[in-house]
Parts: structure tokens; sequence; C-alpha cells
């Protein structure tokens, strides 16, 4: 039995909560829920989305979740490597005055080269007849000028891209007085090769369906009412958010898999993926 799972449940089940208002309080759904108090991990979307799971669930608990989040390292089988160090010496402090071997080689090339000046000015004051003698000067050639030919070359031409005509503005029912509409909204096709393929089902039955508003990748693309066995499909590239007035009735799918129902009939639920 998983320790993780039994803390989690105990907690709960002290403190009366159901497991149906724990996942309405934390959005996590109720499924992801008996996984983590059953420790059945694999049923989790992944290790990065558990960790998550269990320090909200926790916090919502008011249990201690770094303790918790290490048990399920434990009970998952992930352990940190090992890493060991090197101890390093103390720099040694070079003293003020100790010269280093740059300056002392620095010095010695300029005691050279002073040397081999003097040197030379005793040479051309010895000799008088070198030190008197003329240097020949020669006038350097003059190079020819480039020659650039006559004709200029013609500039090319600049032609203008077509622009692409935009696409038509979708637009979507006005509610009057705070009533719903009574007709089936309009759907607006999925964009294409969107990294999530999403979906809102809503069940059938004696019921009005519920109110629907989608966000993808931070834009409104539909926001009405979807009524009873009815199927929205829609598609996004990082993001998506759903809130459902009638939580109940609505269903979502993310990349095939189900997530729903979102919450309890009659009730407003805000729905988001990746979960936050």
């Amino acid at each position: 039995m998983s320790q993780l799972g039994e803390r989690l449940r105990a907690a709960r089940e002290t403190q009366g909560i159901p497991i149906s208002q724990a996942a309405a309080d934390t959005r996590i759904l109720p499924r992801y829920i008996h996984a983590l108090e059953g420790g059945d991990f694999a049923q989790l979307p992944g290790d990065v989305y558990a960790r998550g799971f269990i320090r909200n669930y926790a916090n919502y608990l008011n249990v201690h979740a770094e303790e918790l989040i290490e048990l399920y390292r434990v009970e998952r089988g992930i352990t940190d490597p090992i890493t060991i160090s090197r101890t390093t010496s103390a720099p040694q402090i070079r003293g003020l005055f100790v010269p280093s071997f740059f300056g002392v080689f620095f010095v010695v090339i300029v005691l050279m080269g002073l040397s081999y000046l003097a040197l030379s000015m005793t040479n051309n004051l010895g000799d008088p007849q070198l030190a008197s003698a003329p240097v020949p000067t020669s006038a350097p050639t003059p190079q020819p000028l480039p020659t650039w030919p006559a004709s200029p070359t013609a500039a090319p031409e600049l032609v203008a891209a077509p622009t692409a005509a935009s696409a038509a503005p979708v637009t979507t029912p006005e509610v009057a007085g705070g009533a719903a509409p009574t007709a089936a909204p309009t759907v607006q096709p999925a964009t294409p090769g969107g990294a999530i393929s999403a979906a809102i089902r809503i069940a059938p039955g004696d019921h009005r369906g519920s109110w629907i508003k989608i966000t993808a990748d931070r834009a409104v693309i539909f926001e009405g009412i979807l009524e009873a066995n009815s199927v929205y499909p829609f598609a996004a590239n990082t993001n998506v958010k759903i809130r459902a007035g009638n939580a109940g009735v609505v269903y979502v799918s993310i990349n095939g898999l189900e997530q729903g129902p979102l919450g309890s009939e009659g009730r407003v639920f805000d729905f988001s993926w990746p979960p936050q």
C-alpha cells in the first residue's frame, strides 16, 4: 500500500471532504485524485504533472507538501545522483614586492634596448665620415589610376509581392437581456497543425446544454451555448482554457484522452491545459 496515498486519504477523510468537492476546489480531475490516494502513479499524465498535483493537493489539505513529494520520489524509485566535488587548496597570495617573471623579462628587454641605442650613438660619433654621409633618396614612382567601365549597369526592378486576402471574421451571437439563445452556435473550424487536438462533448439527456467559452493560445475562439448531444472540435498550439456554465454535462477530450465530466451540474468550472 502506498504511504503517500494513505496520508492523503487520511487527511481528506479527517476533514470530511468528498472527492468531488476536492476535485472542484483544486481543479484536479477525480480520477487523478483516486490515483494519488491509491498510489497508482501510472494513471497520472507525467512526473511533472504528478508533482504539481501532489503539491496542490497537499496545500489544499494543509499537509507538508515537500515531505509528500519526497515520499512520491521514493515510491516511484526516483533518486538524485550523488555528486562528489573535489576540494581545492586556497590560492597563494603573491607578495607586493616580489617581482614576477614577466616584470623581470620586460626590464631586461628595456635595458638591452637602451644598451644597443647607446652603442649605436657611440659608433656614429666616432666615425665622422659615416655620420656626415648624405643618404640618397629616390622619389616614389606614381601608380596608374584604376579605370572604370563607362556604361553603367541598370538597377534591377523591384516587384511587389502579392498580399493574401484577409480571412472573414467569425461573429458570435449576442445575448440580449441575459436570455440564452436557442439556435445552435456557429462552429469555428479548428486550427490545422495545432499541437493540442481538443473537442468538447455535451452529454445527451433532457437538459438545455451548457454555456461554453473557449480560449486557445490566449485568443477567444468560441463563446455561446452548446446544446445536448453536440460536439465542438478545435485545436491549439500551446494552451487551452475552457469555462463551462453547466460543468456536469461537459466532457473535454485532449489529444484523444477524455477529461470529465468537469464538475457537478449547475456549477461553473474552469478547465485549462496544460494543468496550472
